[in-house]
C-alpha cells in the first residue's frame, strides 16, 4: 500500500465492508459503520464506496466491458465529465484505482466545476491523440448542462473534432446519464455504475485505456486486496 495514502487497516476494513454488502445491508450505513470503526480517511471511505460492489454487481458490470479493439469502426458516446475527471484526477496526482467490477475510478470526489481548465485540456489532448490511432466512426461527448462552462467546453471539443478530422459532436444535456441509458448502438465510455447497470450496449473504460496507453500505469486493484 506504499504511496497510495491507504492505511494498514484498510484491507480488513474492505473485507468487512464486502461481507456486509453481500448480506444486503445499506451501502451508506455500512460505509459509516466501517469507516468509523477503522477510523478511515475520506479517501479510504471513497475507495470503499466507489471501489467495492457485491460479487453479482461486479460480475454483471465487468461482463459489459468491451475490448478496446472494438473501438475501431464503432460509434463512441462519451460521458464527458466522468471520463475527463477520472483522467484529470490521475494527472493531478490523486488516487485512481480498479474497482471490483474491473472499472477505473478515482477517489478524489471532485466535480466538474472544481477542475482546473488545464487538466481538462490535457485530458482532452490525451483522448484525441489516442482516438486518432484507434478511430471510431464518430465521437460524441455529452456534458451536464447545469454545470458552469459546459457550453464552452463543448465548443473546444468541436474545434478538436474538426482539427483531428473526426466525425461527431459535443453537446450539453439536462441529464446525460438518462440519455446514455437509452443508447443501443456503439460503445459508451463511462465508469458510472448507474449508467452501466442500465446500459443497452457495451462499455469501454476510456479513462483506463487512455492512461495505460500514454503512461503504462499499473493501478491499485481493490479486488486483489480482498483476495
Amino acid at each position: 500500500m506504499k504511496n497510495t495514502g491507504i492505511g494498514k487497516n484498510f484491507t480488513n476494513a474492505a473485507k468487512d465492508y464486502l461481507y456486509l454488502l453481500e448480506h444486503k445491508y445499506s451501502q451508506k450505513s455500512i460505509l459509516k459503520l466501517i469507516g468509523d470503526r477503522y477510523a478511515l480517511s475520506t479517501v479510504e471511505r471513497s475507495l470503499l464506496y466507489r471501489g467495492i460492489s457485491s460479487t453479482e454487481e461486479s460480475r454483471r458490470r465487468a461482463a459489459k466491458i468491451a475490448d478496446p479493439d472494438k473501438l475501431k469502426g464503432s460509434e463512441l458516446h462519451i460521458d464527458g465529465y466522468n471520463v475527463l475527471i477520472t483522467i484529470g484526477s490521475y494527472l493531478n496526482g490523486n488516487l485512481v484505482f480498479i474497482s471490483t467490477d474491473k472499472l477505473l475510478r478515482d477517489a478524489s470526489e471532485i466535480h466538474g466545476k472544481a477542475f482546473r481548465n488545464e487538466l481538462f485540456n490535457k485530458a482532452l489532448l490525451l483522448i484525441f491523440s489516442y482516438l486518432q490511432i484507434n478511430t471510431p466512426t464518430s465521437v460524441n461527448f455529452y456534458f451536464d448542462k447545469p454545470v458552469s462552462h459546459s457550453g464552452s467546453l463543448c465548443e473546444r471539443i468541436k474545434i478538436l473534432l474538426e482539427h483531428y478530422g473526426m466525425a461527431g459532436n459535443a453537446t450539453t444535456l439536462a441529464s446525460p446519464d438518462h440519455f446514455l441509458k437509452t443508447i443501443d448502438t456503439g460503445l459508451i465510455a463511462s465508469s458510472d455504475s448507474s449508467i452501466i447497470d442500465r446500459s443497452k450496449t457495451q462499455i469501454i473504460d476510456m479513462s483506463k485505456v487512455i492512461i495505460q496507453f500514454h503512461y503504462k500505469k499499473e493501478f491499485l486493484d481493490v479486488a486483489k486486496l480482498l483476495a
